[in-house]
């Protein structure tokens, strides 16, 4: 179990981590890309601190989950993995090997990595299920007033989006451009992350 969980330990994840406050029934668990820059810190306003609902036994909890399409995430994930760690790369000469090395392989980090992982061992019955798009920040804050927590949520603007980065953008449109010229990526990345769009298929978002 721990070395599943540390798969992702040196860039910077541990599969489980999570923010609850020991008074709420409620955990939000982060998934990288997935607004998680934004909602952490709106949590960290009520107090809620880091935890691993793994280690540290919180499987009773309800789960406030982020999801969001595959491909879109991936594009995003794929522009913060170059942007971190490889950004002085010559752009300008990308060889067809360089890209079918990276859509083989798909997962590079736990930005890039299928959503599905980040909720093992979560009973999906007792999860909280947003989509990540236009309207989340504001189904998140009418699901907290639900709960006790009545914020408007508009404290802080999205954080390391691939938009406000002309680095990251860069990147993005690269491998969509990649993606696009073809089809074989695409079947790719659809493979990989053929549980991710099960999951999706299978489950209500919440919705006020």
């Amino acid at each position: 179990m721990i070395k599943f969980l540390e798969y992702y330990i040196d860039k910077g994840h541990v599969f489980g981590e999570c923010m609850s406050h020991p008074s709420s029934d409620l955990m939000y668990v982060y998934i990288p890309k997935n607004a998680s820059s934004w909602t952490k810190p709106n949590l960290k306003d009520w107090n809620w601190e880091t935890y691993n609902y793994h280690t540290d036994n919180l499987y009773n909890k309800q789960a406030i989950i982020v999801l969001r399409d595959p491909v879109e995430r991936w594009l995003s994930g794929i522009a913060e993995y170059m942007f971190l760690y490889h950004n002085q790369i010559d752009t300008a000469h990308l060889s067809k090997s360089f890209f079918d090395i990276i859509f083989d392989r798909v997962a590079l980090d736990d930005h890039t990595e299928k959503q599905t992982l980040f909720l093992e061992g979560l009973s999906l019955s007792n999860c909280a299920f947003f989509w990540c798009n236009d309207n989340y920040r504001k189904y998140f804050s009418l699901f907290l007033q639900q709960h006790g927590m009545e914020n408007r949520y508009f404290n802080y603007e999205y954080q390391h989006t691939t938009q406000s980065s002309l680095e990251r953008q860069k990147f993005k449109n690269i491998f969509l451009q990649a993606l696009q010229n073809n089809s074989k990526y695409m079947k790719n990345l659809r493979r990989y992350f053929l549980e991710d769009y099960q999951l999706i298929e299978s489950i209500n978002f919440y919705a006020g």
